[in-house]
């Protein structure tokens, strides 16, 4: 029988593992204190010895060790001393599982931004010793910690380096978590299409490894996706299939549940969304998961500050910037101050709110300014020109071949008729298709290079141009983003806002002046850059007419709008431009209920319960429950008379439960449908009614998705704004 002391001795070798081998023969271990005393005592006589190979190695094991037992502090001590000694010994091999070590340790204490010292010094040792798996570990790493930390174009250009590799050594479930991560950082720099792409394959490759956590993190990577694009029902759905494959994994599936607060939040539901957010942070504190729990106090926040509870959403905010900051989370600590900005502007603290407004531009510029994006985008663009190429050289080598084989082949059949006819006729043919062939190809040469010139060309402007809308579309989403929401002034509203292009012509507009709540929308002539031109001459036209002027009566506004329009674009005898915009302009009180309007070419719609008092004697839809009326405007636009035009203020006494349907042409001038065809005016008036009784937040998803449907592959012929309020 063996004695206890030797059972314990081979337990202790099974923990060390290999490297301890390779130390001189010593009294094994006991327990953990003896292990402890074991190791150090080797360390002293290897230093006593002046033997540094055993010496690190010693350190290395030890730090092992110790990470193994959880105590990282400790092992993060061992792993420096064993840096320190390897760097002196100069041998890759150590230096490789010191920093192995010490990227581990850092990751492990959620050190992330300390974790990247380590990370890259040991990746290029792994690749000097050519040690593949640990060459994987570190691309992969380096991909989640770069990504968790928002530094997006460092974890594109890692990535594309894993996929060569991951492709080259057929690891198909490295590859799919590296295209998980690709769709992630997509989705965050809004190329929504490329990162659907990257999560569709990665998803149809853990399909076939079978990889119950990763499907889990990659549908939770689609909902995300679908979030940010407001597809609320497709994100749900993915997010159900998220939580049924990670739900034996607390951690991933606290994070999943996350993203379905957010949905909540989004769907206008703060209350069901504040009690999932704090058994989440109360799993999340159980695993000590202090990366997961910034999102919920982030969402927490939100949450409350929608419901109106400032005090408990400044708490929640401050706590997540706290603690962001404090793992260097930038892009958290980001969110963090915008929410902070939002929080401070509703109570009236301009000043403070100003502060966290310029924090969250700087930490926004740092992290998706122009540059950085279009870094990303090359980054892209040169991976798939490298995979192509390839493709191209791969193809030319097997056509190489082919016609080698061919010659040869060729060769044979004319020897047998004859050496002397076939070498007569060979010379002759080979001749005449060698100067042949001369024309051809310098014909061809000179095709090219104009062919090339012209496609250089080409993109050049194609990329001159993608860059000048991308940069405006920015800038009339900061100018739309400055103006209020219907949110902030309805508790049950809705706004449908869908460019045809990178910018949009159409705009909306609203703003509070003491007790009255004045809002429109517009649609200015054309779409795209001309359009978006036009809008932000109409959003700083309306806002000079109200802050200044101080006129608030709708038909006033647009006669003053009108007039600037004129003065804008310098109307003369001989050179006018025939440009300008239809527009609903309404102010609502509501103590009163009173709603006061004036059009051009865009017409007030108000949606009541039948039984009660007619609002106007135009009548377009009707059903057993309730009645769509119309109140009309001018049937003139602003800007293309240079005489005066009288614009009429109506006034409607609104009642409980009245819905207010503002929207521009081109929900109805959609081609689509089985036959092509416009979307009828009548068919959209007719589903107003049929969805009446739904809340605002249904009836956007209803009207959402029978565009969607109608339009189908059909290219989207216009600006798309609908608004729709209900009074309460």
């Amino acid at each position: 029988m063996f004695k206890p002391i030797t059972i314990i001795a081979l337990i202790f070798f099974a923990v060390v593992g290999m490297q301890i081998q390779r130390i001189n023969a010593k009294p094994e271990p006991l327990d953990n204190i003896d292990s402890l005393k074991y190791f150090e005592n080797l360390t002293r006589q290897y230093e006593r010895e002046g033997d540094r190979v055993k010496l690190v190695e010693t350190l290395i094991a030890k730090s092992q060790y110790l990470f193994n037992k959880k105590n990282l502090d400790n092992a993060l001590i061992e792993a420096n001393q064993a840096l320190i000694v390897s760097l002196d010994l100069g041998r890759e091999q150590y230096l490789e599982k010191a920093y192995y070590l010490l990227s581990q340790i850092h990751i492990e204490k959620v050190l992330l931004y300390e974790s990247i010292d380590y990370l890259y010094p040991g990746y290029r040792y792994s690749v000097a010793t050519r040690d593949s798996s640990k060459i994987g570990w570190y691309l992969l790493s380096i991909s989640k910690v770069e990504e968790e930390l928002g530094r997006l174009n460092n974890a594109i250009e890692n990535n594309l380096t894993a996929i060569n590799f991951f492709k080259s050594r057929n690891d198909s479930l490295n590859l799919a978590k590296i295209y998980t991560s690709q769709g992630i950082i997509h989705t965050e720099f809004g190329n929504f299409v490329t990162a659907q792409s990257y999560l569709e394959n990665a998803i149809a490759i853990l399909k076939v490894v079978v990889d119950s956590n990763y499907l889990g993190i990659t549908y939770r990577a689609l909902a995300n996706n679908s979030l940010r694009q407001s597809k609320n029902l497709l994100a749900d759905k993915h997010l159900k299939k998220s939580e049924s494959y990670l739900k034996n994994n607390p951690k991933e599936l606290a994070r999943t549940q996350t993203v379905g607060a957010e949905l909540l939040i989004n769907q206008q539901k703060p209350n069901s969304a504040i009690p999932l957010l704090q058994s989440i942070l109360t799993t999340q504190n159980e695993i000590n998961d202090r990366y997961g729990q910034l999102y919920p106090l982030l969402l927490l926040g939100k949450a409350y500050a929608r419901i109106g509870n400032y005090t408990e959403s400044k708490k929640y905010l401050l706590q997540c910037l706290k603690q962001s900051e404090s793992l260097s989370i930038i892009k958290i600590s980001r969110l963090a101050y915008k929410e902070l900005y939002q929080l401070e502007e509703l109570q009236g603290n301009k000043t403070v709110g100003y502060q966290y407004l310029m924090k969250y531009i700087s930490l926004t510029d740092s992290l998706f300014n122009y540059q950085i994006i279009s870094e990303a985008n090359r980054l892209e663009n040169i991976s798939a020109l490298r995979q192509k190429e390839k493709e191209i050289q791969h193809q030319r080598e097997n056509l190489l071949l082919s016609q080698a084989n061919l010659n040869k082949s060729r060769l044979r059949q004319l020897f047998l008729i004859g050496f002397i006819a076939i070498l007569i006729v060979l010379v002759v043919v080979s001749y005449l298709a060698y100067r042949n062939k001369q024309k051809a190809n310098l014909l061809l040469a000179k095709q090219k290079g104009k062919i090339e010139k012209q496609k250089n060309m080409l993109e050049q402007r194609s990329r001159d141009i993608t860059d000048s809308l991308n940069y405006a579309r920015r800038i009339q989403k900061a100018i739309l983003q400055t103006s209020e929401q219907p949110i902030d002034f309805f508790v049950d509203s809705f706004l449908i806002f869908l460019p045809k292009e990178l910018v949009s012509g159409d705009f909306y507009w609203f703003k509070r002046f003491n007790n009255q709540m004045l809002f429109a929308i517009a649609d200015c002539t054309g779409h795209g850059a001309p359009g978006a031109f036009m809008s932000i001459i109409g959003m700083f036209g309306l806002n000079q007419i109200v802050s200044e002027l101080k006129e608030t009566n709708p038909s006033e506004v647009l006669l003053n709008l009108n007039e600037l329009f004129h003065k804008s674009f310098e109307q003369r005898e001989g050179s006018e431009i025939f440009d300008g915009m239809d527009i609903a302009f309404c102010n609502y009180n509501p103590e009163t209920r009173e709603l006061r309007y004036s059009g051009a070419n865009i017409y007030l719609n108000i949606m009541r319960k039948s039984n009660s008092q007619p609002v106007s004697n135009i009548i377009l839809n009707q059903n057993e429950s309730h009645t769509l009326y119309q109140v009309k405007g001018e049937r003139q636009s602003i800007g293309y008379l240079t005489e005066k035009v009288n614009f009429t203020t109506h006034s409607i006494q609104l009642e409980k439960d009245d819905a207010i349907y503002l929207y521009t042409d081109g929900f109805t001038d959609q081609f689509g449908g089985p036959n092509g065809k416009k979307f009828r005016l009548a068919d959209f008036r007719n589903i107003l009614c049929s969805i009446a009784n739904y809340s605002m937040a249904k009836q956007k998803e209803f009207l959402l998705e029978v565009f969607s449907e109608w339009k189908g592959n059909n290219v989207q012929v216009d600006d798309v704004t609908v608004m729709g309020i209900r009074i309460t």
